[in-house]
């Protein structure tokens, strides 16, 4: 028989759950308050029970259906034994104004009590028990609760029907299962040739993937690292080791490749479901701000949901579109409905925030019980070091404040009286800036020794308590009058309002620690709090050590030590590296230094005309595309802007057409392909792409044989130097030694090698990449060097 293992509370959720989409009334309530509120209620009734009360009880039974053994476990909040019935208690919190039990009442949340009931009954042979479902205030600690008894007949009829429905279910994935397993076994390799150094990245991603380790891959373009992983870890699935493989990347590119590398394999025989997974942005079908409690998709959403999941899983590959259209058939929302048919998928592609993000991140997936049923495959890699700081870390704005006390006037006395409390707060902070005082030391009466301190911002190693405090109260006090705001523009203030300041206070709750700084600062008038992540290394290392196996993989991970201390620290103990050689002739990248000029930012203005010369000398007798890279927009434009006054003179000569097509800030996904468009085929003339290093033209874009002839990169992508670049440099100092290369080297050369990176993609491709810093021909940037370049 097939052993399956489910949950009470899967189980309870899987059968009987109905209704809408979403309630507020828990969706608030955060882990520590529902655990705080739990660990109270156990102990009033350890008062009055005694040794009679029991909590957390382990309860477990097995149900045989045909070739199937469903194994059904979970934990009972409260059973207490004494007396001549013995009584079950079930606990849930809730945030909202509703009084009664009526209102309150979910169909998973009585099943769940009844499952418990039996499986307590059997094990213990009893005939009866009293079951209450008490539903707890988390702000005034209200009690509304239903007792009943129920009979071991009535409650083990209850158990086999939901265990046979789910069992029924279960047949159908494990046939898709035994099909998948079959066509992996019988799956053949889906290219012609394996490439240099691809069976080694293979075998070493197989031998990770399944022993739970870390591995760190710098795999040069041209390897063909989306498919060394993909392979491995499909294969991997006959281990038995894990269920479900996450392919994340930052880039919506890397997705479309990893798909077409998936459906490569199903032209080799391959059967598996996966799913491409978009934000919930893109898919509302409003395209705005999510509210379930009043958007139509969500009303009656898991009554719709077993006809959806029903046909969407009749495919192999689902894609945003298809969800869409299956999710719009059925009158569901479709960025709810994709997390379902997710957890039907064996391959999930997504963004990194899907694992490693704790405001995004699927609890579904990566809660508890199920990380260990999971491998990551984490592409370009690189990108993770700056995206993981920023996912730890929160800002709380003035400004938000101002739309809140705006639209909030006159909604409930209690909470205006706290915001007006948080206002003053700001405007003292405000008033210290303008004055040249500690703001810190006025609001938080920290000593001002400790604090950091710069024009327009301050810094402190530690909580704002005062902050904190403020910010907990009306938290806790908006949270049920949201339940009971109408549709407009003060309910959608309010939410957006709730829900900044909610992951504010999760951050310092749960996360903040020794790697953490607190700032404040003023940007043209708004006043910013920052609870600050330095370094997310131990976040990540908590996900995965002991849990689930990573593959980290990029073009670019070298040094190995920085990425590897700044990604999962450099305690972690379960990683392995690999650093694969160059798949390509040497000769066909020409690589050219101009050591000669300083591009630090304090000599711009002095090297500009002779940086402007050295590119036009460089492209002036030159035809077909080329791209030219800085450091920032401002001196791009300023380049430019004196390049194209040469092009244009020159051209008056020998009347060829040179034009240069410059990257700008925040620009559209059609004007991003637009900006491609224009290097579809090599130029009769000379087209030069002006872009800044690291931005969405430095890498991941593919310009194959004449599209791309060759690369200009000014500077070493050095970051911008801010205050905050600067604790970040003091505190790596601390932990590793060297700061300035931790916070600006490193980082800085990781742009370069991918700029650099995008002139050879293939064995037939040449070209050249021009170097222009001084710096360049020191030590430190020379040891940095890939062993593949001629210099």
């Amino acid at each position: 028989m097939k052993d399956i293992y489910v949950s009470v509370t899967e189980l309870a959720l899987y059968v009987s759950r109905s209704g809408d989409l979403a309630s507020g009334s828990y969706g608030s309530v955060s882990g520590i308050e529902g655990t705080r509120l739990h660990q109270k209620i156990f102990k009033d009734l350890a008062k009055q029970y005694g040794d009679d009360m029991e909590t957390e009880y382990v309860l477990s039974d097995t149900y045989p259906y045909e070739q199937i053994l469903l194994h059904v476990n979970g934990r009972a909040d409260v059973i207490i034994g004494g007396g001549q019935i013995p009584h079950i208690i079930e606990i849930k919190s809730f945030n909202s104004t509703k009084a009664s039990y009526d209102k309150l009442a979910r169909p998973e949340h009585e099943a769940q009590l009844k499952l418990y009931a039996a499986m307590y009954m059997k094990a213990n042979d009893l005939q009866k028990v009293k079951l209450t479902l008490r539903y707890v205030s988390i702000t005034s600690l209200e009690a509304f609760e239903k007792t009943e008894t129920i009979k071991y007949s009535e409650a083990q009829t209850f158990f086999e029907d939901h265990c046979r429905e789910y069992s029924i279910f279960s047949q159908g994935l494990i046939d898709y299962e035994n099909t998948m397993l079959s066509s992996v076994r019988e799956m053949s390799f889906p290219y012609d040739t394996i490439r240099s150094g691809q069976a080694e990245f293979m075998k070493s991603a197989l031998i990770s993937l399944t022993s739970k380790e870390a591995l760190f891959v710098e795999a040069p373009t041209g390897t063909g690292k989306t498919i060394s992983v993909l392979y491995p870890a499909v294969k991997g699935l006959l281990r038995n080791r894990y269920d479900k493989i996450f392919y994340l990347t930052a880039k919506t590119a890397t997705r479309v490749v990893a798909s077409k590398a998936i459906n490569d394999m199903r032209r080799s025989g391959l059967f598996i479901r996966s799913i491409l997974l978009a934000s919930k942005e893109s898919m509302c079908p409003f395209h705005t701000d999510c509210d379930s409690k009043y958007c139509k998709y969500s009303k009656d959403y898991y009554g719709k949901l077993k006809p959806a999941l029903e046909e969407i899983l009749m495919h192999d590959e689902i894609t945003p579109d298809l969800v869409e259209r299956i999710a719009m058939q059925h009158g569901i929302c479709p960025h709810e409905f994709s997390l379902d048919t997710m957890n039907f998928c064996t391959i999930v592609i997504g963004d990194y925030n899907h694992a490693f993000d704790p405001r995004v991140s699927l609890v579904r997936c990566f809660g508890d019980e199920h990380t260990s049923e999971n491998v990551l495959l984490v592409d370009e890699a690189h990108n993770l070091v700056d995206r993981s700081r920023e996912m730890y870390s929160a800002s709380f704005s003035s400004e938000l404040l101002k739309e809140m006390l705006h639209d909030f006037k006159g909604v409930d006395a209690r909470c205006e009286a706290l915001l007006s409390k948080l206002d003053q707060y700001f405007r003292l902070a405000d008033q210290c800036f303008a004055t040249h005082q500690s703001a810190f030391k006025m609001t938080e009466e920290c000593d001002e020794k400790q604090i950091l301190k710069t024009d327009n911002w301050e810094g402190m190693r530690q909580i704002p308590k005062r902050f904190y405090e403020i910010l907990w109260k009306i938290c806790r006090f908006l949270s049920p009058v949201l339940d009971n705001l109408p549709q407009g523009q003060t309910r959608k203030t309010s939410m957006k309002f709730f829900f900044e300041a909610r992951f504010f206070l999760t951050i310092i709750e749960q996360h903040y620690d020794d790697s953490y700084i607190t700032s404040i600062s003023v940007e043209r008038g708004n006043i910013i709090m920052t609870a600050n992540c330095l370094d997310a290394s131990t976040k990540l290392n908590s996900i995965l050590r002991d849990k689930m196996a990573a593959i980290f993989f990029s073009a670019t991970l070298s040094p190995y030590e920085y990425y590897r201390n700044v990604l999962i620290g450099k305690e972690a103990d379960y990683v392995r590296q690999l650093s694969l050689p160059y798949p390509f002739p040497r000769e066909n990248l020409e690589i050219l230094i101009d050591g000669s000029l300083s591009t630090r930012y304090k000599d711009r203005p002095v090297t500009a005309g002779q940086i402007t010369e050295t590119v036009f000398e460089e492209l002036v007798n030159r035809t077909g595309n080329y791209m030219l890279f800085f450091p920032s927009f401002e001196y791009l434009n300023s380049i430019c802007d004196k390049l194209e006054a040469l092009f244009d003179e020159t051209g008056k000569k020998d009347h060829i057409i040179r034009e240069i097509k410059r990257q700008h800030p925040d620009m559209t996904s059609d004007e991003k392909k637009e900006y491609l468009d224009n290097f579809a085929e090599a130029s009769s003339g000379l087209l030069l792409g002006a872009a800044v290093l690291g931005g969405h033209f430095g890498e991941g874009i593919d310009l194959v044989g004449e599209r791309l002839s060759g690369v200009i990169i000014v500077g070493v992508g050095i970051p911008k130097v801010t205050p905050l670049r600067q604790v970040l440099t003091n505190f790596y100092a601390e932990k590793f030694g060297d700061g300035y290369a931790f916070a600006y080297r490193f980082p800085g050369w990781e742009k370069v090698l991918q700029a650099v990176g995008r002139v050879i993609r293939t064995d037939e491709d040449t070209g050249f990449a021009l170097l222009i810093d001084d710096r360049l021909e020191t030590p430190e940037y020379v040891s940095l060097f890939p062993p593949h370049w001629i210099v």
